[in-house]
Parts: structure tokens; sequence; C-alpha cells
């Protein structure tokens, strides 16, 4: 295998934790490397790790990732696809550990698992894989077959072809996909292979969801009417209906009446909710304008920002969201705020809710807060991959 040395730079990025490197962080010049190329970075002789290179990727942008520190035992007996496979099944393992995380799970979790750019969700009837990286997409097909061996289902590649642009990477004719069948939390879903969003299913907010109706069946007093807002396929929303909300409305721009009635029904609380296909913003100006009031809104939008620059118009649409959420919700009732936006931090995101609150003249109790879920590994609260956030507040 090839060896390239670090410069000063490159040294010092690995040694802060820094996983991501651009051709400057070399002594060497990258660019007549094959894309995707594994390699051995070098420090000195005893200090070695293992990644790949891209250097087809603009100079603004990372073109190696660092995989691993390697020991000279570990060089001498490094197969790739060998070191690929121990990874899907290590990550997989870690998941089987908890309750619920056996199957349907996001089974591999990009570089938190140690193979950046890999997405693996796994549902009761699929795999799904989403490859975004170069020297990950040399072995999709090593990947796909480990995949269907370990789940023991039929495993798919999904090209994400705005994600693999920036790689230069090729997006391939997509696979037929099923119709998912989903459990989270012993709650079932069905998922139409045609309006399918990201990877299939949104498990980051697992836990939050758990501990919402944990947090609802501790209620002396049970909550009559509950809004779930960007439903896609109902799960916050029937993780309510579980926790004893007596109904729930659904709303979303999409076209997910069927994901969320065949819900009901697969749930058994097929008189207890219903699907409105629409405007989020719009629905609460209707809410507003009719006084109509909910004692639970659960609101848990799509990304409102794909890179920094999209920070401040995020923030202000966070706003305008979070004031509308307040005039719907009836005293002393509880809503949940949630954010999917890696741009926006912890901080700025509370201080969104707690900046709307103050001018809707609004009396705020928090009383839990989360992050992603068991199968979206963090190391710490700065992790990068921190970037799932969950409030739930009692408003007066």
């Amino acid at each position: 295998m090839r060896s390239i040395s670090l410069s000063k730079s490159g040294i010092n990025k690995i040694r802060s934790h820094q996983l991501e490197l651009k051709a400057s962080d070399f002594e060497d010049s990258i660019k007549s490397i094959p894309p995707g190329e594994w390699c051995y970075m070098q420090a000195s002789p005893q200090e070695i790790w293992l990644g790949f290179v891209n250097p087809l990727i603009e100079e603004k942008y990372s073109c190696a990732q660092i995989v691993a520190k390697m020991s000279p035992e570990n060089q001498k007996n490094l197969v790739v696809e060998n070191f690929i496979i121990d990874k899907i099944k290590s990550a997989q393992a870690k998941r089987s550990r908890f309750h619920g995380y056996e199957k349907n799970a996001r089974i591999f979790y990009g570089v938190s698992d140690g193979l950046p750019g890999l997405i693996i969700d796994q549902f009761e009837n699929a795999s799904i894989i989403q490859i975004n990286t170069s020297g990950i997409d040399r072995y999709r097909d090593l990947i796909k077959k480990t995949v269907s061996e370990l789940m023991q289902t039929n495993s798919y590649l999904l090209d994400n072809s705005k994600y693999r642009e920036k790689e230069s990477l090729p997006t391939y004719e997509n696979e037929k996909l099923p119709d998912l069948q989903v459990v989270e939390n012993e709650l079932r879903y069905a998922i139409r292979s045609e309006v399918l969003q990201k990877v299939g299913f949104y498990y980051d907010h697992r836990e939050n969801r758990y501990q919402l109706m944990a947090l609802l069946s501790r209620l002396n007093k049970k909550l009559k009417t509950g809004l779930d807002l960007f439903s896609y396929a109902g799960a916050w929303g029937m993780s309510a209906l579980k926790a004893g909300v007596a109904e729930v409305q659904f709303v979303d721009q999409g076209d997910f009446s069927f994901e969320v009635n065949e819900a009901l029904k697969l749930n058994g609380y097929a008189d207890r909710g219903a699907f409105h296909r629409g405007d989020v913003f719009k629905f609460l100006d209707e809410s507003i304008s009719k006084s109509k009031k909910f004692d639970l809104i659960l609101c848990d939008p799509p990304a409102f920002a794909k890179s920094a620059l999209q920070k401040p118009q995020a923030l202000e649409g966070y706003s305008k969201l979070h004031r509308k959420v307040f005039k719907t919700l009836e005293s002393g009732g509880l809503v949940a705020f949630s954010s999917c936006t890696h741009y926006v931090s912890h901080e700025e995101f509370q201080k969104n809710i707690q900046d709307a609150a103050f001018k809707e003249n609004k009396k705020l109790q928090l009383i839990y807060s989360g992050i992603q879920g068991l199968d979206h590994p963090v190391k710490s609260l700065d992790d990068r991959a921190n970037y799932i956030k969950s409030y739930f507040y009692i408003v007066e």
C-alpha cells in the first residue's frame, strides 16, 4: 500500500482529532493518486494512519479521510476488504446490545462507526445502503454482500447524486426498492418506496420519541388533542397515541396519507387520527385564525439550512415556526421542538425557542432535552455528529 508523508498542518490536525485533511496537509503531491485509493499517511516511522484520498475534490473541501491509527502489526496483516467487513460487523454488534436496535436501526453511521461516507439503515424487510465517499465506493459490491449476509435481508444501494457530486462519484441507476416495513418502539409503519425520504425512515429521534411516551404516561391528566407537524410517516404522533393522547392530527406537505393511515391501522388507532396534506405554516395560520388550540404539539421539521451561509435564514424560519406553535398551544400544554439542522447549535436552537416564547408572552418549563438515538453514536456533546436536538416544554 502506498505511503504519503503528512505535513506539519496535517499532523497537527490529526493530533487534535480532525479526521478530514486537505491537499496542503501532505508533504507529497496527491494529484496522481487514483480517487479513493487507500494509503498509509505517515507522520513518522512510528506514527502512521490509514485513510483514503480523492484528489478530484476541490481545494476548498477536504480530500482525504483518516480511518484508523496503525500499529506495525496491523500494517503487516491489513487487508482493506477484511477491515471494512469487520467494521460493519462491529457496528451492528454495538446496536445489538440494546433492545429494539437489533434490526430496525441505523446499523452504520459514517465516520462515527469508522468508515466515512457509509450509511446503512436496516428495516424489517430490507437494508438500504448509501455511499458518499470514493474510498468506500470502491467496495460497494462487497458492502452490499456483507450486509445481506449479516442482516439476512435483501440489500439495496441508494445513491444520492447531491452527496456524491462533491467527490465526483458516478450516480448509478438506483435499484428498485421495496415498500419498507418498519418497527420502532413497538410501533409499526409501512412506507411506500416512491415517497421515501433520505434513507427511508428517521430513526434519529427514536429515544426522544421513547421519552415522550414515558413523560406522557406519567401525566395525571391525559391530553386530548395532539398535533404532529412535518409528520412524514407519523412516528411522533403515533408515539403520542400509544402514550394515551386521545387524538392526533398529522400535517405534512408531502403525500403521506397512506403512510399515516396505514400506521394508524397497524397500531390500532384507526379512529384516533387524521392526515392533512398542506403547508405547515399555513395550517398553523388557519388554526390561529379559527382560535383552534392543541394540548400537545410535536414539531420536527426537515433541515432549515444546507450550509453555514443559510443559518440566518434558518434561524428566522425557526422563529416564525416557534411563534406560530406557541399561538396554537393550549395554556399548560406540552410542546416538543426538534431540529436536524447541522448548522444551528443546541445553544442557538434553545435561544431561538426562548426568544419566540418571550415575544408571545409565554412561560417555559423545560422538562426534557435529548439528542440522537443509540444507533447514531457520538463521542461527546461537542462531536460534529451531535446535531440532533429535541426539547420538551410545558408552556403557560
